[in-house]
């Protein structure tokens, strides 16, 4: 809907009366009265919480806002209290994370005050969805972005029947808080407190949103157009905020018509969810293929006299697919659910895209539902299907996918539910059936974890031990040379109280989850001779950075060949975008010795939600990292999606099909090719994974330290215990666990040359937590204590701006966050920089033919402090929300500080503007440069200088933009002009 059309029905509405039932009350509070200025009255996806899925939704899609301050500002609305007694005042609005959003509501009867209370401040018991209950103030382990909450529970008001008028106020709010935007949902008025109180109580995920419907916005008439009487079923429509958690109360409506009549209207809204659109399939009862009637549909008239029709359906027999909008009220349409894939293909026609539609790339998605007998939206959907571009964009199923006629498999099978056991049975009718070669793409689930041991496992992990060499002593000291005293024991008291037996039954237990899953891929190996094996990796668990087992030596060891999973990071604070391409990093290290593995990667054009820069930014960032195969997972819009993922945006489906058929212009080379290795590493081990080093504040740190070394233009590898370190000129090393056969190489190799950066605690204890004395020596130090901040940082958008500074390093002004070692330095150190006390915080020392240095601190915490605003949390669907935000702003002096130990290692690629991010994909084509653009504006004439050999002459950019080349001490620059992302191409 235009702006211009919803301020007009929004003043239209202020006056109608809202709908009641015989105990509750409901006043959207879009349609108050603004009094005094300030209040205006929005549309949702301008709020702070707007997205596809969980508690990003706002009754009827609109709202009322108020700045975050501001002077006294009133809105009102006049409501009928059905009948006298005690009401429950309860406010729907969104509750942001450490910050106050106050506002009073005033209720006035017969010239009374009843009620005049404060909502919103961060001290009043709120109604928490996620099982929270009543709380002040929550936080979410996967972020505070989902604060949408009631207030109320206890505001009881008594009134008498008859109207009554409510008042909403917004004035300035406390001097010295932070204070976010008040965005008042709606008001509610009930006096059935039983039901308030039985929801709270059991209705975990989402309380009282069950209760919201459409009732009173839509009604429905019947014309029997038949010879028999008729009866039509109007059930529930499907939901989608999110879908299947809701407790209504709701009922189906059932209207009888006779032969050639016409019913009355019937209220129908109220079995529609008032929180997102959905699907509506109204029918006959009883089948009714005979039937042949007439829909009308129609709201209530501005001015109180009676129904509008808004859309008549002729012609109709058998049920009738309909795509309903969850603020009817305003848009005052219902569509056939074909309407909506005719609207987006002509909205998609009139938007020009260059280019070619990828040939070799395998992308999927699932899209439109497939409708055989309508043959208009059969041809539909296929030029839907053509114009975006993608190679496995399909309605239903992806598992009898035949290969197109380029020869690319497509198949795609999940065989999660498939045991072992029977595994063999069903790849062998795969192939009996002459589909197994048509698979490329095995599923073994979504978001896994490995398999775990047995309770009782001790004589399968003693033979695992026996296996490795090892003696019962080395394990329990208790044990001597019994093995009958060896058991397996992941407990937290055996790792205080035996850590060396701690350690080996850990690691025991990734081997017997990466063995339970090599079994079942090589069952299916056997006899899928085309398909890759794999499984959906969620990164919100790990905080994008996962643990090596799981995400590196799972295919290291062939428990799974395709490494797999999902860019969900522009819905969690973890500080920007661009640390989801380090967990791609970890996949590339997983099958770096599998030239051809492919990577298969989710990325999410879920709108509302992400926006079309920020997916942009996403899909390039995820090639530059080595993924071949794109998921577009439901690109569809809600009203034919069938869960919480869709795509319900134009814009956003434009951007998708211009990205697919730029890849088309290059995507042999991403094929063929591989991203360049690089000559620095960051230190990853499975010894770090038993010990829980990357827990807070160390996992931020260590996130951290991976994007500032990107900004030096650093191209970075994953590096894991046990990998040939002589490629590496540079290694930098975060976890406190480093094992000694591990730290041994480590000492080797700087002697050899290399060039060891190590932040505060790093390699201090070895695989069995004891004191690591080759790593001390090493580095030169003497660790005499760790102190951890009690501020927790973890997601740094969340966390960073609220953590106060341990200390100060200089020069530089460095802040100490989340960690300080106190440690003594080994005369011969060379200390260049200090604490606030005066005692070394970074000391390095010539070791051999390389150097070793150590920061006492986490200096990528440092380089992230004053690049992170003390902004509002949000999820919001816009590129200025905090959600989007792509911090700029960092501490050049901790960059300069982690880049100094990369010194001697060349750069293949060097940017004008150090915040472009590019990597180098070779190839007998030619190669690719992604360039991603992460300094939060368009860059006008961006130099690529490339340092690597490119001879190709063909020289374009993928979106078609001009190319500038120059010569510059031997070396090709190309000058370009960078609004997000794109691709530089050299054939």
């Amino acid at each position: 809907m235009s702006a211009g059309r919803w301020a007009v029905l929004a003043t239209v509405l202020v006056g109608r009366a809202v709908f009641a039932s015989g105990q509750t009350v409901i006043a959207e509070a879009e349609g108050f009265r603004i009094v005094s200025p300030d209040w205006q009255a929005k549309k949702w996806g301008t709020n702070y919480y707007c997205g596809t899925l969980a508690n990003t939704f706002l009754s009827r899609k609109a709202y009322l806002g108020a700045p975050e301050h501001c002077e006294r500002s009133e809105a009102t609305k006049q409501v009928q209290i059905p009948k006298a007694g005690t009401y429950l005042a309860l406010v729907r609005y969104e509750a942001v994370y450490r910050f106050e959003t106050r506002f009073r509501l005033r209720v006035e009867q017969g010239g009374k005050v009843r009620l005049d209370r404060l909502y919103g401040a961060r001290d009043n018991l709120k109604i928490w969805p996620f099982k929270e209950g009543l709380k002040k103030e929550v936080a979410w382990s996967w972020g505070a972005v989902e604060n949408v909450v009631w207030e109320g529970h206890d505001a009881t008001v008594e009134l008498d029947e008859g109207p009554a008028t409510l008042t909403l106020v917004a004035e300035r709010q406390p001097e010295g808080a932070d204070a976010a935007r008040r965005n008042v949902d709606l008001v509610m008025l009930t006096s059935d407190r039983a039901e308030v109180e039985q929801r709270i109580a059991k209705e975990n995920y989402l309380p009282l949103d069950g209760m919201l419907t459409q009732a009173g916005d839509l009604f429905l008439r019947v014309q029997n157009n038949g010879a028999n009487e008729l009866t039509i079923n109007v059930p529930p429509g499907k939901e989608h905020s999110p879908y299947w958690v809701h407790q209504r109360n709701w009922t189906a409506r059932e209207i009888m018509t006779g032969a050639g009549k016409t019913s009355e209207w019937v209220e129908v809204g109220g079995v529609l969810d008032s929180l997102n659109d959905g699907q509506w399939t109204i029918s006959p009862k009883g089948g009714g293929r005979e039937a042949k009637y007439s829909l009308e549909f129609g709201v209530p008239r501005a001015d109180g006299g009676g129904i509008e029709s808004i859309r008549r359906l002729d012609g109709l027999s058998g049920e009738v697919e309909l795509a309903y909008d969850a603020d009817t009220r305003y848009s005052r349409r219902v569509r056939l659910a074909e309407e909506v894939l005719y609207e987006l293909l002509d909205d998609l026609k009139r938007r020009p895209v260059s280019g070619i539609a990828p040939q070799r790339t395998l992308i999927y998605g699932y899209t439109f539902p497939a409708r055989p007998k309508n043959a208009k939206y059969t041809a539909a959907l296929g030029e839907f299907i053509k114009l975006m571009g993608a190679t496995a964009l399909v309605p239903d199923r992806v598992e009898d996918l035949a290969p197109t006629a380029e020869g690319l498999v497509r198949g795609y099978i999940d065989v999660r539910s498939v045991p072992t056991e029977k595994l063999e049975e069903y790849s062998r009718k795969l192939e009996g059936e002459g589909r197994a070669k048509n698979i490329a793409v095995v599923s073994m689930g979504d978001e896994i974890d490995l398999p775990r041991p047995p309770g009782k496992s001790d004589e399968a992990f003693v033979a695992w031990l026996k296996s490795q060499n090892k003696k019962p002593g080395d394990i329990d000291p208790d044990a001597s040379q019994d093995w009958s005293k060896v058991h397996y024991s992941v407990s937290e008291q055996t790792a205080k109280d035996k850590p060396g037996l701690y350690y080996w039954s850990k690691i025991w237990s990734y081997r017997y989850g990466i063995g339970v899953m090599k079994e079942r891929t090589a069952i299916l190996r056997r006899h899928l001779p085309n398909a890759s094996v794999g499984a959906n990796f969620s990164p919100h668990g790990p905080t994008y950075m996962g643990d090596v087992h799981h995400w590196i030596s799972v295919f290291r060891e062939g428990g799974m060949t395709m490494p797999w999973g999902e860019d969900y990071i522009w819905q969690v604070p973890v500080g920007t975008q661009q640390i989801n391409e380090l967990v791609l990093d970890m996949f590339r290290a997983g099958v770096a010795n599998h030239p051809d593995a492919k990577i298969q990667y989710y990325v999410m054009a879920h709108a509302p939600g992400n926006t079309p820069a920020s997916w942009r930014r996403q899909f390039y960032g995820d090639l530059a990292h080595g993924v071949k195969v794109i998921n577009l997972y439901e690109m569809r819009p809600v009203q034919a999606a069938y869960t919480e993922n869709h795509v319900s945006s134009p814009e956003m489906s434009q951007a998708v099909r211009v990205a697919l058929h730029e890849l088309g212009r290059f995507e042999d080379v991403v094929q063929d090719g591989h991203v360049r290795s690089a000559e620095a590493g960051l230190w990853f081990s499975e010894a770090a994974d038993v010990w829980q080093d990357n827990r807070p504040p160390f996992g931020a740190g260590k996130r951290a330290l991976y994007i500032a070394a990107r900004h030096q233009q650093l191209p970075l590898d994953v590096v894991v215990e046990g990998d040939d370190l002589s490629r590496f000129k540079v290694i930098y090393l975060a976890d406190r666990h480093v094992s000694r056969s591990a730290s041994a190489a480590l000492a080797d190799w700087v002697r050899r040359g290399g060039q060891l950066f190590a932040t505060a605690g790093a390699g201090m204890r070895d695989e069995m937590d004891r004191a690591n004395g080759v790593m001390g020596e090493l580095l030169g130090i003497r660790e005499e204590s760790l102190n951890v901040a009690k501020d927790r940082i973890n997601r740094l958008k969340e966390d960073l701006p609220y953590s106060s500074a341990m200390d100060v390093v200089t020069p530089g002004g460095l802040a100490v966050l989340g960690a300080r070692s106190r440690f003594v330095a080994v005369p011969g150190g060379e200390e260049s920089h200090v604490f606030g006390d005066g005692r070394p915080a970074v000391v390095s020392r010539k070791v051999g033919e390389g150097r070793a240095c150590y920061c006492g601190f986490l200096p990528g915490l440092a380089y992230f402090a004053p690049a992170i605003p003390r902004r509002p949390l949000d999820r919001g669907s816009t590129d200025d929300s905090f959600a989007h935000f792509i911090p700029t702003q960092f501490n050049e002096a901790a960059g300069r500080l982690i880049g100094l130990a990369a010194g001697r290692v060349g750069r293949p690629l060097e940017m004008s503007n150090p915040l472009v991010e590019a990597t180098v994909i070779e190839a007998k084509g030619g190669i690719v440069i992604p360039l991603i653009n992460w300094s939060g504006t368009a860059v006008k004439g961006l130099e690529v200088r490339v340092n690597v050999e490119a001879a190709g002459k063909q020289v374009f950019l993928a979106s078609g933009g001009k190319v500038r080349e120059e010569m510059r001490g031997g070396k090709r620059v190309f000058v370009v002009n960078l609004d997000v992302a794109d691709a530089l191409v050299i054939r």
